[in-house]
């Protein structure tokens, strides 16, 4: 079995954070991926032995408030 957040790129993450929190604030949101860990990335042998996929990372999202009339 693969791991498929180990296909994920930091530029995807950005994209896929930023596209759901601008859909749920209604607001154009930017997002900034940094320090991705993904264990057994060098071990992908064992990937197979746990169905369990983990990926962490730190994600600063900004955005500017619009005036709604």
């Amino acid at each position: 079995m693969s791991n498929q957040l180990m296909t994920l790129s930091k530029s995807q993450l950005e994209t896929l954070i930023s596209k759901s929190v601008s859909e749920y604030l209604d607001e154009d949101v930017e997002c900034n991926v940094r320090h991705t860990d993904i264990p057994n990335i060098d071990d992908v042998d064992k990937v197979g032995l746990d169905n369990k996929r983990t990926m962490t990372f730190k994600a600063d999202l900004s955005y500017m408030e619009t005036d709604r009339v």
